[in-house]
């Protein structure tokens, strides 16, 4: 196990302690100030609707709720027609900008160790919840999504969803997979469902038990108007503003990235997004993991090119996720930790992923329900930005 130090606090009158504030002037930031960056304003619409993709988060469930062996989760925002093909068949690109989607969000799960289903050897469920302009168009794209994806194949089968208003569903015989799509107020909710083999009653089965799932999450949520997406915040809970940019001084502004490199039709590529700031819908699946005994409630997480930060509900939560992430594994070994940082915990990737070959190295910092997550090339560099991050953490109290 790695030893994780204790967190100095001291109490300067009688009553509550409250953590000692570090003397930061003697650390070397790295060119970094330290301090927390301001939100650039008045971001656009295309930064808005980016927001409120990432905002439907919280308003799509993550299939190892209703199915805990599907734990291995891809979420990504959705929040243009041209960011939902390779999820969607590239012919569904027409019908959603003629029916005006303006926002979305896909959430996979699978009980594939890779965190990629195989066809004919993995289950797996990918959720994707788009909004439309209203009901009735909502209605119309779902018909029209599902007919363009049906005609790709002249095999495919309708498969009959009953038991659900305006809802759509094919599959092929000797495929182990089946696309469901439904309209739900001004939503259109697309799945896509794999088996190890080709049991259509447990593939829909399984998308029943999702439909089920996301729809009383769906009617949870409250979008925003359309007419104040605009206006949507880049960081609304600052978590950003806590978080290292990538280069000092420099507002770390909402990217999409997409690899199609073995794209699984209905399933997508490796896709990534930073800049952004999840609630606890996305950020769950960071710090609780398949087999862990207790789950450590989180709040949310924001997301750079090179850093991760977690909010927790209160301190403790914060220290137990640090203890937890910062176990060593086949996958990564201790390092040292870098001075004037007291709650710090280093370790070193072996085998880095190739995607992200600029990541061998990554240091957790903690402070207070806070807990960041710092990666880079070479251990002098993540120490650097350790440093920084500190830092920041601590000028943000």
């Amino acid at each position: 196990m790695v030893s994780v130090a204790v967190l100095v606090s001291a109490c300067a009158i009688a009553g509550a302690p409250r953590p000692m504030t570090p003397e930061l002037g003697s650390l070397d930031l790295g060119g970094y100030s330290g301090r927390p960056l301001s939100a650039p304003r008045d971001a656009g619409e295309a930064y808005g609707r980016l927001q409120e993709s990432v905002r439907m988060a919280d308003a799509v469930v993550a299939p190892r709720t209703f199915d805990p062996a599907l734990s291995r989760t891809s979420a990504i925002p959705v929040p243009t027609p041209a960011d939902a093909v390779g999820i969607l068949a590239d012919a569904t690109r027409e019908t959603l900008a003629a029916h005006g989607m303006l926002a979305g969000f896909s959430i996979g799960g699978t009980d594939d160790a890779s965190g990629i289903p195989r066809i004919g050897t993995s289950r797996s469920v990918r959720i994707t919840v788009l909004r439309m302009r209203d009901n009735m168009t909502a209605i119309d794209a779902a018909e029209q999504i599902d007919s363009r994806d049906f005609a790709v194949n002249r095999d495919n089968v309708v498969v009959p969803f009953t038991e659900y208003f305006a809802t759509h569903g094919h599959w092929r015989t000797y495929e182990p997979t089946l696309a469901a799509t439904l309209a739900h107020g001004p939503y259109v909710v697309t799945l896509y469902v794999t088996n190890p083999t080709t049991d259509r009653a447990a593939l829909q089965a399984l998308a029943e038990k999702a439909f089920d799932a996301e729809l009383p999450r769906l009617d949870a949520f409250v979008p925003t108007p359309v007419e104040a997406l605009a206006a949507l915040p880049l960081d609304p809970d600052g978590m950003l503003s806590r978080l290292l940019p990538a280069a000092p001084g420099q507002w770390p502004y909402p990217e999409l990235f997409q690899d199609e490199h073995g794209l699984i039709a209905g399933w997508g590529g490796y896709r990534r997004a930073t800049g952004i700031a999840y609630g606890p819908v996305a950020a769950d699946p960071w710090i609780n993991r398949p087999g862990d005994a207790v789950r450590i409630p989180v709040e949310g997480i924001a997301v750079t090119d090179h850093a991760r930060l977690l909010r927790f509900p209160d301190a403790v939560a914060a220290r137990h996720a640090l203890t937890r992430l910062s176990e060593p594994t086949a996958n990564g070994a201790a390092v040292r930790a870098p001075d004037g940082v007291p709650d710090a915990v280093c370790l070193r990737d072996p085998d880095p992923d190739p995607r992200v070959p600029d990541r061998q190295y990554s240091c957790l910092v903690l402070d207070g329900r806070y807990l960041a997550l710092v990666s880079g090339a070479t251990e002098e560099k993540v120490h650097r930005m350790a440093v920084a991050q500190y830092a920041l953490l601590v000028s943000g109290r």
